[in-house]
């Protein structure tokens, strides 16, 4: 738990150093309060086979593929 904050970088350290100490007593703690504030990346990401099932439909421009 000491050094998880070593791994981070950017927005992430931002978060960790606003965190209020005292609601982080345990390591649980401090990973139910990481995954509560980056679950939306989960939710959203597409995973590898999702990646490789998406086809350029026939009718579909590059933009339009892309942004799908």
């Amino acid at each position: 738990m000491h050094f998880f904050q070593d791994s981070l970088v950017g927005a992430a350290v931002i978060w960790y150093t606003n965190l209020e100490a005292s609601r982080i007593c345990t390591r649980k703690d401090l990973i139910t309060a990481f995954i509560r504030q980056y679950q939306y990346n989960i939710d959203m990401a597409p995973d590898r086979t999702q990646l490789q099932n998406m086809s350029k439909r026939e009718h579909e421009s590059f933009k339009e593929y892309a942004q799908r």
